[in-house]
């Protein structure tokens, strides 16, 4: 994969307006719907909502009628609230969105240039499918996570969703592959696209906070504190007693160890979620960022495919990045190939202190990571770049 910055902000508006002819008209049938709020859903938001070339329409995927297909749902659903949630799964992997094909209205027909599109992630992208051959569209499908080993079903059904996630991945279009081994994983295709996770835009910030003489340098981290818990709350440990150095954590820490949780909270290294702005201002105060992908070997494959679309979000900020991984994932190979971040590949906390420590101290190298952050910033991870990349080709495939 190529992560090359593009040098002049300039070639993004150029490039838009040189795309922009007219309005796409893109058909969403997809589980993961836009919002403001998880990763996904972001993402969606980002690239659909309040994008003038693009008019979004939103299909349903749950029953609205009323009839067979509504109380076989309203059962299923039953079985969820009784704890049973992977026979759940399972009888959803089994059905592959079957309900959904009834509720989904018949596409206008003008001459707009029209696109389905799904996410390779829950039931819905079944009935995107269908719906677009059905209709003789081109779908369009992002590939952000590998479902098949996300989904909580038992082991026969695994291999179900992993045979219809790859037979997605041929049938679509265009495949939009969050990372060059996400696309690897899956294949061959005649047009498979690596699309970066979108951040938000920069945030308005007043200046770079400056660290005051005597106080420790402060790596941050905000996000996921349930599957890189065990990692964030060893490196916590290991440097609870450090002198020149803290680091902070922010998120949804119910999964952690009521003792644990008690200890860094009244340090004040363990913070809950904030709005936005709030957020932000902590943000900038950091003098480095820590983005985890987990060494559970388990997790290897999802590690290897997905992109964590915190290295785009926080380097926004223009601060050294901090990359602690297995040297296959996403985040490490990104962070070797362009040298644009501080990569650390043993898993003992230990290690990651020895890095952080030689950062601490070396004003050089912590411009030197500055700058990379903020060269990725206005490079691979400009928003503006990544969504003329995104628009170019939903237009080259758009009929």
């Amino acid at each position: 994969m190529n992560f090359s910055s593009v040098d002049d902000t300039s070639q993004c508006v150029v490039f838009k307006q040189q795309l922009y002819t007219s309005v796409i008209r893109v058909i969403l049938i997809s589980s993961i719907i836009p919002a403001s709020c998880s990763a996904g859903q972001m993402l969606l938001h980002r690239h659909l909502v309040d994008e003038p070339e693009i008019d979004l329409h939103i299909l349903p995927t749950e029953p609205q009628k009323k009839g067979l297909q509504k109380l076989l749902r309203r059962l299923l659903c039953s079985l969820e609230r009784l704890k049973l949630h992977r026979l759940y799964q399972d009888i959803l992997a089994s059905w592959r969105g079957g309900w959904i094909d009834d509720e989904l209205s018949i596409p206008e027909t003008n001459e707009t240039a029209t696109v389905v599109m799904t996410v390779a992630h829950g039931d819905a992208y079944h009935a995107a499918m269908r719906y677009a051959r059905r209709h003789n569209l081109p779908l369009v499908t992002f590939f952000h996570d590998w479902w098949p080993d996300i989904a909580n079903v038992h082991k026969p059904f695994r291999s179900i969703l992993e045979k219809s996630f790859r037979r997605l991945y041929q049938q679509s279009s265009l495949a939009l592959c969050v990372s060059s081994g996400m696309q690897a994983e899956l294949g061959s295709h005649a047009n498979a696209e690596v699309l970066l996770p979108i951040p938000a835009a920069a945030p308005s910030i007043s200046g770079r906070a400056i660290r005051e003489a005597g106080k420790p340098f402060k790596l941050l981290y905000a996000g996921n504190l349930r599957e890189y818990g065990p990692m964030l709350m060893a490196a916590l440990e290991a440097l609870k007693d450090h002198p020149h150095i803290r680091l902070e954590v922010r998120g949804n820490s119910s999964g952690w160890p009521d003792v644990v949780k008690k200890v860094m909270r009244d340090t004040g290294v363990l913070l809950p979620f904030v709005p936005r702005d709030e957020l932000d201002d902590w943000l900038e105060s950091a003098d480095a960022f820590l983005i985890p992908q987990t060494f559970n070997e388990s997790e290897r494959r999802l590690m290897n495919t997905n992109f964590p679309s915190k290295l785009p979000e926080v380097s926004q900020f223009c601060k050294p990045l901090i990359v602690w991984g297995p040297g296959s994932a996403s985040g490490l190979r990104w962070g070797r190939e362009t040298g644009q971040a501080v990569v650390v590949e043993n898993r003992d906390p230990e290690s990651l202190k020895k890095v952080l420590e030689e950062l601490c101290l070396d004003k050089t190298k912590q411009q030197k990571f500055t700058e990379a952050a903020a060269e990725a910033a206005s490079g691979c991870f400009d928003p503006e770049h990544i969504q003329a990349q995104f628009l170019k080709r939903l237009r080259a495939v758009s009929v």
